[in-house]
């Protein structure tokens, strides 16, 4: 048997280089994909409308495609309320564009926006360590997990 030890950082004692490394690494999916799919099917069902297909790449809103149709034109002109939807903060902006403009694609523009800034604030810094400190990771100096 033989015995290795190895100096363990967190993620603000790493090097700036070895910090993004770190962030490509551990924030490269939208971790809240799930909840913001959510809100555009909740939006979707209250307006009266089927989603039926999309593509979405969180890093880039201009390479997006999200494919929709009316379902129920009873309900399109309805205004919507923080109630009406998932609970999720990315419910705000397809309640807020809605009500302002009833207008599915704008609904969803905003939504896609917000949802791409929620994304790249992932990559932040500040954001990373405060991930790293909840789940308490911690690396090697070249930025690999212990």
């Amino acid at each position: 048997m033989r015995i290795i030890e190895t100096e363990v950082y967190t993620f603000d004692e790493l090097s700036d280089d070895v910090k993004e490394n770190v962030k490509i690494d551990l924030m490269s999916e939208y971790f809240y994909e799930a909840e913001a799919i959510d809100s555009l099917y909740a939006f979707a069902r209250e307006i009266g409308v089927d989603i039926i297909n999309y593509s979405i790449d969180w890093a880039n809103v201009w390479n997006c495609d999200i494919k929709w149709r009316w379902s129920n034109l009873d309900i399109y002109k309805n205004d919507l309320t923080t109630d009406s939807l998932t609970g999720y903060c990315m419910d705000i902006p397809l309640i807020d564009e809605w009500n302002r403009t009833k207008d599915v694609d704008d609904s969803i523009d905003k939504w896609l926006r917000e949802c791409n800034e929620d994304y790249e604030h992932q990559f932040s810094d500040e954001y990373v360590s405060e991930h790293c400190e909840a789940n308490e990771y911690e690396f090697t100096k070249d930025g690999k997990l212990v």
